[in-house]
């Protein structure tokens, strides 16, 4: 188990009503790939909130640690469990907001994926509604979808989409998306513009459908999660049937943040 230090200020009635408001939203949702809420203690000048405990890091510091990134065949098992999270989220009407490899969570020597840190998440008013609820600049510039600064009509479950496809630039490059600029209205000005983070050259043919399929600026068009499950650039072999090549091949895999550190 891991504990988070919020430190309060006297009378501090609004931080205890986000977390409360936080912890409210993930009542009785278990994912593997959600990183686990279990409560929250109020001591004095601190909160304390208990969750589950990673013990592999964040992805963006195994992301950041290569000098070119992560090999494709471990970004799409990443992609595909970092999908499986979102969809769980979205069929529970959750919009996460700030999907990046800061917050996302590795375990089990680095195989196993789980998205966390639910500050900026929101219960949608419908549960069937895609686009347009919900209003306001929040998440992280490098990653954000363009309706969320852009559209007077709010953003929704796409904007997550977009992020999503920021996080695997991430774990292709080693860096944000957009890292030529240090500046957040530089970023949202080539948005605006209708431009898109610069995929790798060397991804794959089904990589490049992958996250043309989601830096849609048009979040009507945008893929939805759902659809993106069903890409082949994520029909990783688990286990199940399935005609994609097996992800890792013989000998066995050898987890890959070991042979960071063994390099």
């Amino acid at each position: 188990m891991a504990m988070k230090v919020l430190p309060l200020q006297p009378n501090d009635h609004r931080s205890i009503r986000k977390v409360a408001d936080e912890l409210r939203i993930f009542e009785g949702i278990s994912h593997p790939h959600l990183v686990q809420i279990y409560g929250v203690e109020i001591h004095n000048d601190e909160m304390l909130m208990f969750m589950e405990y990673c013990d592999e890091g964040t992805l963006e510091s195994l992301a950041t640690s290569t000098e070119t990134g992560l090999p494709e065949e471990i970004v799409r098992k990443y992609t595909r469990q970092l999908l499986e999270a979102v969809h769980c989220l979205h069929d529970h009407g959750i919009v996460h907001r700030d999907i990046k490899g800061a917050n996302i969570f590795l375990t089990e020597e680095g195989n196993v994926l789980k998205l966390g840190d639910f500050g900026c998440a929101v219960r949608l008013r419908g549960h069937q509604t895609e686009v347009g609820e919900l209003g306001g600049i929040v998440g992280t510039h490098a990653y954000m979808a363009p309706e969320i600064f852009q559209s007077s009509e709010g953003h929704g479950r796409a904007a997550d989409v977009w992020s999503v496809a920021c996080v695997v630039i991430e774990m292709l490059t080693g860096k944000r998306p957009w890292p030529e600029y240090d500046s957040s209205v530089q970023i949202m000005f080539r948005v605006g513009m209708g431009q898109s983070p610069s995929v790798p050259s060397s991804l794959s043919e089904e990589g490049h459908d992958f996250l043309a399929a989601c830096f849609v600026h048009d979040r009507k068009n945008r893929a939805t999660v759902a659809q993106l499950l069903d890409h082949t650039f994520v029909k990783v072999d688990t286990g199940e049937d399935c005609t994609s090549l097996p992800l890792f091949s013989h000998p066995p895999f050898v987890p890959y943040m070991k042979l960071l550190s063994n390099s």
